[in-house]
């Protein structure tokens, strides 16, 4: 199975960032959204991203070449020839089993189908579609241009030869895929990480540690190079508190329940980086000043 148009349905911070490292790659790409003024900020965002990369001597091709690889539509037709869809949308069940849904019946019968979702399980959203044998989880992390880890997920119904072909469409752009054995709510990587921000966060809460020795602590004593609590500022507090919540509601018995303190933020609109404060204080070029509190 060999894929060489790829859809990408979403052109927020995960889908324009998917959309770059395929072109990177030598793939052709269209970039899929009904919101017309987010795909222009899309191709803007990757124009910077990898004008930087060609500045730096990064990559071996020019940014126009790379850049001319991309398409842009607002349409799901421009995804019907494609060989392999990946849905980049919200992490939202209903919005991704929607749109799943309505490009099942656009798309080829040989497009394989991958999900971008950080914990949704694959079986949940395949089942909105009629190929349940050609659906998969593809979960980048981002930043995806910087970022090399993939966690490809089948569901008990994907067949070998798709789980073949995701991984090696990972490593063809890049990444290092990791292989999830059982499709449960968090995979592998968010469940580790939803406990461990959790539980940091509850500790800053009760006043156990400060922000700086919690996230210094990990850095020094796990080998981390930052810690939980600017890891979950970067990704976006409210990128993260989602992620807890459709953790929790899908596996109550498992997945913790977010901090208060982590709700209180995100209502506040203290949402880390993008904001420019979260735990900790950010200037406009995404430099850390210091703790927030």
């Amino acid at each position: 199975m060999e894929f060489q148009k790829i859809a990408i349905i979403g052109s927020g911070f995960m889908g324009s960032g998917i959309a770059q490292v395929c072109a990177q790659a030598g793939y052709q790409a269209v970039l899929v959204d009904i919101d017309e003024l987010r795909l222009e900020k899309a191709l803007e965002s990757v124009e910077w991203s990898v004008g930087k990369l060609v500045s730096k001597g990064a990559l071996k091709e020019s940014m126009d070449t790379i850049l001319g690889r991309i398409e842009t539509a607002s349409s799901y037709d421009a995804a019907c020839d494609a060989d392999l869809l990946i849905e980049a949308v919200y992490e939202e069940v209903n919005l991704k089993e929607k749109v799943l849904s309505e490009l099942d019946e656009v798309c080829g019968l040989d497009t394989v189908f991958a999900s971008n979702t950080s914990t949704i399980p694959i079986t949940k959203l395949a089942a909105a579609t009629n190929r349940a044998n050609r659906v998969i989880g593809m979960h980048f992390f981002g930043p995806v241009p910087l970022m090399r880890l993939v966690e490809i997920i089948p569901n008990p119904q994907t067949t070998d030869e798709v789980v073949q072909a995701a991984l090696e469409f990972a490593r063809s752009v890049g990444k290092n895929p990791i292989l999830v054995k059982e499709d449960i709510p968090g995979f592998l990587m968010n469940r580790i990480f939803g406990a461990m921000t959790c539980e940091a966060i509850r500790l800053l809460e009760r006043g156990a540690g400060s922000i700086e020795d919690i996230d210094n602590g990990m850095c020094d004593g796990f080998s981390m190079h930052v810690g939980p609590l600017c890891i979950a500022d970067l990704a976006g507090l409210d990128v993260s508190l989602n992620a807890f919540n459709v953790m929790h509601a899908l596996d109550p018995d498992y997945a913790p329940v977010a901090p208060e303190l982590l709700h209180r933020l995100v209502s506040e609109g203290k949402l880390g980086a993008k904001t420019g404060e979260g735990f900790y204080r950010w200037d406009e070029f995404g430099k850390r000043l210091g703790p927030a509190f």
